[in-house]
């Protein structure tokens, strides 16, 4: 939804983007499914540490974002990640992942700008050596964007838009101590919002994230 600052015009979201975030919600129900378990499954003291299966580890770490207003400029976010990764063998896994990232002042505007996304896919692991795995990964979802559009001086569009998202990308994760790792990874993130006639546009934005790594299991995949 978009509204202009000054005679209060708006926007409505389109069918299609209804129709959208209900099949991304049934996506994230299925990798839930598959991912809950496994988590659980570590708490059982019943299995022994060395036991054949899937590896598991959860992140959390610092995202910066620069973001793309179509037609009026860029924007720098900063926020948080989150996210839940499953390995199934040395060179595949599947990832879930939450960014936030935040400006509390969006091209000047005194309107607060954020990008809120959910995405999750597969990601492959090329290349190991001793500690440190390569990885790229192709993730889709949904991405909450809300922010504002100069028109003049004193005259804005500000609003929100939830649309189908996705992120490509890759970056290097290393042991560090125990079950601990870094994870450096850097993406081209898609998201959408309004120009300044209100019409949908693609946003072209990058994603930078260092995050700590906490291993579930013990079984490790070469240096993982």
């Amino acid at each position: 939804m978009a509204t202009r600052y000054r005679g209060f015009q708006s926007v409505s979201l389109p069918e299609r983007t209804r129709k959208t975030m209900r099949v991304i919600e049934k996506v994230f129900f299925f990798l839930l499914v598959l991912v809950l378990p496994a988590l659980a499954q570590n708490f059982d003291t019943g299995v022994p540490p060395a036991a054949r299966g899937p590896v598991y580890d959860v992140s959390a770490g610092y995202s910066y974002v620069t973001m793309s207003i179509p037609n009026a400029g860029r924007v720098n976010l900063n926020g948080v990640d989150v996210s839940g990764h499953v390995g199934f063998n040395r060179h595949w896994g599947a990832t879930i992942d939450s960014n936030y990232a935040r400006n509390s002042n969006v091209l000047g505007t005194g309107h607060q700008g954020y990008v809120l996304s959910f995405l999750g896919g597969p990601v492959f692991y090329p290349l190991e050596y001793r500690n440190t795995a390569v990885f790229v990964h192709g993730l889709a979802g949904a991405g909450l964007v809300d922010g504002a559009v100069p028109l003049s001086v004193t005259d804005y569009f500000h609003g929100y838009q939830i649309r189908f998202s996705y992120a490509l990308g890759g970056g290097f994760e290393r042991s560090i101590m125990g079950p601990f790792a870094v994870r450096v990874s850097g993406d081209y993130l898609r998201t959408a919002f309004f120009n300044s006639v209100a019409a949908v546009q693609p946003q072209n934005n990058l994603r930078l994230t260092v995050s700590l790594v906490l291993r579930l299991n013990n079984r490790q995949f070469g240096g993982r």
